[in-house]
């Protein structure tokens, strides 16, 4: 039984301490983004957020949602944070190829539709 709780123990202490590297870990990755980057953030509870990095402190990080309509700042706390990701607001290629096929295929049916009238 003793050996049991021993065991317990340390392993609650790994666990602990693996979760405060993570935390650390994270602020050094936010510490290294400069101020203004656009970054996307998943928390440990699955809520994803994306916007613009306004402050950075040793708890915390400030974002500013990228929404429409104004929102206040959100704080996310390093140990909250399951994968930050750099947003470099590139190109969505999918859409991008669906958008020229379309405009080939009216192209083509807009001048079909112009050679059947011209018989």
């Amino acid at each position: 039984m003793r050996t049991i709780a021993i065991a317990l123990i340390v392993s609650l202490f790994t666990v602990t301490t693996a979760w405060a590297q993570d935390a650390a870990t994270w602020r050094k990755v936010v510490e290294a983004t400069p101020l203004g980057s656009r970054i996307k953030i998943q928390t440990v509870d699955g809520k994803r957020v994306t916007g613009t990095l306004m402050r950075v402190d040793d708890t915390s990080l400030m974002l500013k949602k990228n929404t429409r309509l104004p929102e206040p700042a959100v704080i996310v706390n390093y140990d909250r944070i399951e994968n930050i990701e750099r947003d470099h607001g590139g190109m969505n290629w999918g859409k991008a190829i669906g958008f020229g096929v379309a405009a080939g295929a009216g192209a083509i049916l807009t001048i079909l539709a112009i050679a059947l009238q011209l018989d």
